[in-house]
């Protein structure tokens, strides 16, 4: 009623119809008038608020707790807000913010790009992002090839990562790959100003991104972001990796600096295939040192970084060919090298560092052009002056990948760029090596090898200067003698010794081919051969080469036959040929396969009769290819040795290999698997030829051969009594078969070495392979070796080149001889050490020593009456313990004891014969 004092709830209320009203009626509506139609609505729309109001006041009352929504703050509403108010001023503010924090960080002075440093440091230190070094010295490289005593095969040498560079190659890089990286004072003020990076790009980055989307994919990585990617080991291209490298680019920055990155990247950045750093890229490519170079020269190795492709095209012009002759691909990889090189010399006359008559005379335009640059012939830096071992372990390192602190890497890029000392071991002996090298020299001007040379080619030569004639070529010969020449240039020995693991011990790939050179004599290490007759290696044991293993193949066949077939050594075969054939070389029909020997009647001759039955083990002594021709045709035996063939993986012609002819051995092999084969008759276990041991870097092994999936031993002869009855057969035909041959370079053969000899048709080509150990008890000295010796020439034809009792084994017997004086001079000595320490009578008795040496001497080489000592004693072993009986002093042999002595040597001369 009038009068009355309002109550606090129609305050309330009156508040609240205010409030709604207030909300509902901005000032500007009421300034500028409004129709009655939307004053009625926004009235009904005031009420329904107030309405709201009171429903939300009486809720809250309730539920103080649960939330509510505030009634003219509806959802809708609360969106339009902040699209309409909120949103743009933070846009607002936060646009203000960029622009100061722009202005910071690129305004120049001591602040341009601090805000860059300060986020990506507060990002290293907080996120787990991969660390970078505190040293660029801690990636200087090394690696070396070492043999079993540590003497170095090869080395790479100490490649500095952050040896200086001059200014001149930094300039040239510059040009190639970031125009932005360092100001220069001939940039428009603006860009040393403002384009300057720290590091990292931003502009180049945000292009890439723009290109990428348009699909033309590019890359945009600074030359410290490379380096960071290098650090990181970075291989894959994904955005974690490249926000790391962004990162640990700015910390790259901050650590070294700008000028150290420099020379870290031109010391390291992949330059050609296989080729890491400009100085590499300058001797190999220009044969000069990397000061010596111009910018032309300069630019173009810049040119190769992203794609060693060019470099092999470039290469292909500089040898002769036209742009018309390249492959498409070729042709694509010359162009973008051409390109980015005129580009560079651009950038070097625009900025003064070039002058324009440079720039012109520079320039790429053609063929010629190209070949002006001054390119030398290109050498891998891999490879070097190689000899065979050297090589063929470079070869098998880089044939596979390694795992290093976590991440696969290449065997190149292990030898010439990994981070530390690379170490590969082998069990290879440097001493050995250049000491078969020796021998095989020596033997080839043998007086009596030659001799056999000459008689066995008296009557082929002219077949061989026939196949010259029928092709229309001219022969390199006219006569006999000069045929001979011919021979004796072209002829080539192999030598490989591996031990029972499986790893070479030495290898000689052949002799040293000089052109120039027609005498037959090879020049050695430090020779006056004029300059041009240059050295060229022929490796007859490579990974691929191969070689019809003739009469080797007998043993495998012998093995299987007792394995297959319940035979036994003693088991008898008919020696009869299987077909009657018309043979060109003879010009008529006869028996095949033919033996070494004719037939001779019944009882006449050497009774070596057409149907005589043999034992396996005398077949495998003779070497009767009639009888293993014969067993290879049996198909259970057939299927033995392919099925043992297939699961060492070794290639053979399969079709050749279902005929006889296979089973005499003329039919290619490689000669390393069966270098292995052989081996694997030591334990029943093949195991894959190898050189690399181990391979360490910084002393910590990343590959050891003993644990490597790939050199596990494979089961071949694992049935024992067969292998070891074979075992029999290999040491009967080393005994008195013709291994036996070997007798004139090793007189101590006997019991000792184990093998088999093969000669191809015609003697195009013969070998040996063998086991030696120089002790009689190989259980207790397990350190047998393994070898082949194969003779053979490098051109084909009717060329002989002898029989293997006239070669291989002569060969083998000199490198046996040198083995087995080694180990017993070793013997002797510390025979002679210990009774000097255990004998005080012995210790400095002078007269004594000088005993004991002759008497060593007279067993070695004295006689029982016409037999020498040598044939009942038998190994180092055996002369250890008569070495041991006379420095006994209770046997006083060593004081003077000459009675005793003699009483020694009639012991050993009662003993039987070693072989009758």
């Amino acid at each position: 009623m009038k009068g009355e004092k309002p109550t606090e709830n129609d305050l309330k209320q009156q508040a609240i119809k205010f409030k709604a009203f207030r909300h509902t009626f901005s000032e500007k509506d009421i300034q500028r008038g409004m129709s009655e139609k939307i004053v009625l609505q926004k009235l009904k729309s005031s009420r329904h608020l107030a309405s709201s109001y009171n429903k939300y006041l009486d809720h809250i009352e309730k539920n103080p707790t649960k939330a509510a929504i505030f009634p003219w703050d509806s959802p809708i509403r609360r969106i339009l807000y902040w699209l309409g108010i909120t949103i743009p001023l933070l846009i607002k503010w936060f646009s203000i913010l960029i622009t100061i924090i722009i202005f910071i960080n690129y305004i120049p002075g001591p602040t341009q790009h601090i805000v860059e440093f300060m986020l990506a440091r507060a990002i290293y230190d907080t996120d787990a992002v991969p660390r970078v070094p505190k040293a660029l010295e801690t990636y200087d490289h090394s690696a070396k090839i070492v043999d079993a005593g540590g003497s170095i095969i090869k080395s790479y040498g100490k490649r500095r990562v952050t040896s200086k560079i001059p200014a001149k190659v930094k300039t040239a890089l510059l040009a190639c790959e970031d125009h932005y990286l360092l100001p220069n004072p001939h940039n428009p003020w603006y860009v040393n100003a403002f384009l300057i990076h720290g590091g990292v790009s931003w502009f180049n980055l945000l292009g890439a991104v723009k290109d990428t989307i348009m699909g033309h994919t590019r890359g945009a990585s600074t030359i410290i972001m490379q380096n960071a990617k290098k650090i990181l080991g970075n291989d894959r291209r994904t955005i974690a990796h490249k926000l790391e490298e962004i990162v640990a680019s700015y910390i790259l920055v901050a650590r070294f600096g700008k000028d150290k990155n420099l020379d870290f990247y031109i010391n390291t950045v992949p330059v050609g295939a296989n080729m890491y750093g400009f100085p590499s890229a300058a001797r190999n490519y220009f044969k000069k040192d990397l000061d010596k170079l111009n910018y032309q020269q300069l630019v173009t190795i810049g040119a190769f970084i992203p794609n060693h492709k060019r470099q092999l095209a470039f290469y292909d012009i500089w040898r002769g060919k036209n742009f018309a002759d390249l492959s498409p691909g070729r042709l694509r990889h010359a162009k973008e090298a051409v390109a980015k090189i005129n580009m560079a010399l651009a950038y070097l006359r625009k900025t003064a560092a070039i002058t324009t008559r440079q720039f012109k005379s520079w320039r790429l335009s053609d063929e010629q052009s190209i070949r002006r640059i001054g390119f030398r012939n290109f050498s891998s830096p891999l490879y070097g002056e190689e000899e065979w071992t050297s090589w063929n372990v470079i070869r098998e390192i880089t044939s596979r990948h390694y795992r290093v602190r976590g991440r696969l890497i290449s065997g190149e890029r292990l030898l010439l760029e990994a981070k530390g000392d690379v170490v590969i071991k082998t069990d290879i002996n440097l001493g050995l090596v250049e000491k078969i090298k020796g021998i095989i020299h020596n033997f080839l001007l043998n007086k009596k090898f030659r001799a056999v040379l000459r008689r066995r080619n008296k009557k082929t030569w002219k077949k061989d200067m026939a196949l010259y004639l029928n092709r229309h070529l001219i022969p390199p010969y006219s006569n006999f003698d000069e045929f001979m020449t011919y021979l004796h240039k072209h002829i080539n020995i192999g030598v490989a010794l591996m031990n029972q693991q499986g790893r070479f011990i030495a290898y000689v790939g052949g002799k040293e081919f000089w052109s120039g050179s027609n005498d037959g004599s090879e020049p050695r290490a430090g020779s006056d051969k004029p300059l041009n007759n240059k050295s060229v290696i022929i490796d007859l044991l490579n990974r691929r080469a191969t070689i019809p293993p003739a009469s080797t193949i007998k043993p495998i066949i012998s093995y299987y036959t007792m394995l297959v077939d319940n035979k036994t050594l003693d088991s008898k075969f008919a020696d009869k040929p299987i077909e009657y054939k018309y043979l060109e070389s003879v010009g008529r029909k006869v028996w095949m396969p033919r033996n070494w020997y004719p037939y001779d009647a019944k009882g006449h001759g050497n009774n070596r009769y057409f149907g005589r039955t043999y034992s396996l083990l005398e077949a495998q002594v003779i070497s009767i290819n009639t009888i293993f021709a014969r067993l290879y045709s049996k198909t259970n035996i057939r299927d033995a040795i392919l099925n043992g063939f297939d699961r060492i993986g070794m290639r053979y012609n399969h079709q050749d290999a279902k005929y006889w002819p296979f089973g005499i051995g003329a039919s290619a092999v490689p000669v390393r698997k069966w270098l292995g084969i052989y081996n694997a008759f030591l334990d029943g276990n093949y195991r894959q030829p190898s050189f690399v041991k181990e391979i360490t870097i910084n002393n910590k092994p990343i590959f050891e051969a003993a644990s490597d999936q790939d050199h596990q031993p494979i089961p071949l002869f694992d049935a024992e009594r067969e292998r070891k009855d074979e075992m029999q057969a290999l040491y009967a035909v080393c005994n008195r078969g013709s291994g036996a041959s070997m007798r004139a370079t090793f007189k101590h053969h006997v019991n000792l070495v184990s093998g088999k000899t093969g000669t191809a048709p015609n003697g195009r080509s013969t070998l040996f392979v063998s086991q030696f150990n120089p002790y009689q008890n190989r259980l207790r000295h397990p350190g047998t070796v393994t070898m082949i010796v194969i003779i053979t020439t490098n051109n084909g034809g009717y060329k002989s080149v002898g029989v293997s009792t006239q070669g291989p084994t002569i060969i083998a017997g000199s490198i046996y001889n040198y083995l087995f004086q080694q180990r017993l001079q070793q013997m002797i000595k510390q025979s002679m050490e210990a009774a000097k320490k255990k004998d005080a009578n012995f210790r400095n008795n002078y007269p004594a020593w000088a005993r004991v040496n002759q008497y060593m001497n007279r067993l070695l080489n004295g006689k029982c009456g016409k037999e020498p000592i040598y044939n009942y004693i038998n190994g180092v072993d055996a002369y250890q313990e008569a070495l041991q009986q006379i420095l006994n002093p209770a046997n006083k042999i060593y004081s003077g004891g000459s009675k005793q002595f003699k009483q020694l040597v009639d012991y050993y001369c009662n003993q039987h014969k070693l072989f009758h």
